[in-house]
C-alpha cells in the first residue's frame, strides 16, 4: 500500500488544482479527487499493475469534473433562464448578472468542454502534453491542438480582456 499513498502524494496537489479549474469548486474538487482515490484504491490489484496507475486516477477525477461541470451548466442556465423571465416581467434587474466572475478559470469552463480540460490539466496539474495526451486517451498532437486553440480563445474572450485591462 506504500505505493498507493506515493501515488496519492504525487498527484493529489495538481489534480485538485486541475479538477478546481474545470468545477469551479475547490470543495468540490476535493471530493471529486478523494473519490477518484477512493475508487483507485478499491481496484488496486489492478490499476497498480498498469504502466501509469496515476494517469487511471487522473482520468477517472477528470471524467467526474467534466460531468459535475456539465450539471452545473445545465443549471446554472436554467436558472438564468428563470431569472430573466423573473426580471423581465417585474422589470428588474437580473440578480444573476455578476455570478460567476471567477476571472481566467471562468473563461477556461465557458470554453468547450475538450479545450478546458486540456487547458486546466496543463496549467492547473502542470502536466506536459504526453501526459495530457494519456490522461486523455488522445494524440500529442490533438492535445497541442486543443491546448493552441483554447490559449487562442482565451486570448480573445471578452473575461480575459477585462481581467488585462
Amino acid at each position: 500500500m506504500r505505493d498507493f499513498a506515493e501515488l496519492v502524494e504525487a498527484e493529489s496537489r495538481g489534480l485538485v488544482a486541475a479538477t478546481t479549474a474545470i468545477v469551479g469548486d475547490r470543495h468540490r474538487a476535493e471530493e471529486i479527487v478523494q473519490e477518484a482515490f477512493e475508487r483507485c484504491y478499491r481496484r488496486w490489484g489492478r490499476v497498480s499493475k498498469l504502466d501509469r496507475p496515476g494517469a487511471w486516477a487522473r482520468r477517472v477525477a477528470i471524467n467526474e469534473a467534466i460531468s459535475v461541470a456539465r450539471r452545473s451548466s445545465s443549471e446554472r442556465r436554467a436558472v438564468e433562464r428563470l431569472a430573466s423571465m423573473a426580471a423581465s416581467s417585474a422589470g428588474s434587474v437580473d440578480p444573476l448578472a455578476a455570478l460567476d466572475d471567477d476571472g481566467i478559470w471562468a473563461a477556461v469552463r465557458a470554453l468547450p468542454r475538450d479545450q478546458a480540460v486540456a487547458i486546466a490539466l496543463r496549467y492547473g496539474a502542470d502536466l506536459g502534453v504526453e501526459e495530457i495526451a494519456e490522461t486523455l486517451g488522445s494524440t500529442v498532437p490533438a492535445v497541442k491542438s486543443l491546448l493552441h486553440r483554447g490559449r487562442a480563445a482565451l486570448r480573445s474572450s471578452p473575461t480575459i480582456q477585462s481581467h488585462v485591462s
